[in-house]
């Protein structure tokens, strides 16, 4: 089935755009078609400039949601708001009347929680794992400099010096 899904989606929104125009005219839902893509792009920029600043200022203050756990919960609302958004301007700038549809719909704010909520849970259940605050991050290095990678298998050992001293002398 999902392999038929993209052409299913695309013979659906031919017969809505044919259903449409022959309602409104051709040039009408040519035009709506334009203007939904518009706003979608707009939708986008805006949610984009919104996550980069947050990002930006949470970065520039040293806070992060996984140092702060009482913050958790609203930080993470708020990334599936954003999530959620962003998901809406995506659909509304496809061509099409059944993607705007679902992208104003996800508009609705109580639609956008549910849907960012279930978007946030099936993100935590994709990447189950989290950092704890002494793991490593991008431009730190965990356990053994490993940059983050952790084994569990420990050889222990003992470096033995055969070289000698470099003090001049041989």
């Amino acid at each position: 089935m999902r392999r038929f899904g993209p052409f299913a989606l695309g013979v659906i929104e031919l017969i809505a755009l044919v259903m449409v125009a022959n309602w409104v005219g051709l040039g009408w839902a040519l035009l709506l078609l334009l203007g939904t893509s518009v706003l979608g792009i707009a939708l986008l920029r805006i949610e984009g400039l919104r996550a980069w600043q947050e990002l930006r200022s949470a970065a520039a203050d040293g806070r992060f949601p996984q140092d702060e756990p009482e913050s958790v919960p609203a930080s993470s609302a708020r990334m599936a708001d954003t999530g959620a958004r962003i998901l809406a301007g995506v659909l509304l700038t496809f061509p099409g009347f059944l993607t705007d549809l679902i992208g104003l719909v996800l508009l609705i704010p109580p639609i956008r929680r549910g849907v960012g909520r279930r978007m946030a849970a099936s993100a935590f259940r994709t990447f189950p794992g989290r950092r704890t605050p002494g793991a490593a991050g991008p431009g730190r290095s965990g356990a053994g400099g490993t940059g983050g990678v952790q084994h569990g298998v420990v050889i222990e050992g003992e470096v033995v010096d055969t070289d000698p001293p470099r003090d001049g002398k041989k």
